[in-house]
């Protein structure tokens, strides 16, 4: 029989920190304006 591993028990806690670091970091400018771009490109597909 498996034992079920609660929440609460976590093995590696450095790889949690960088997780919960990559999620907190804020989005770049770059990212921002290529999704722009690629908003503005699926309008203009789906006005035809």
């Amino acid at each position: 029989m498996v034992k079920p591993v609660q929440p609460t028990e976590i093995k590696n806690k450095k790889i949690i920190r960088e997780v919960i670091a990559q999620i907190r970091r804020p989005i770049s400018a770059e990212v921002i304006l290529r999704n722009k771009e690629m908003d503005k490109q699926l309008e203009n597909l789906f006005k035809k």
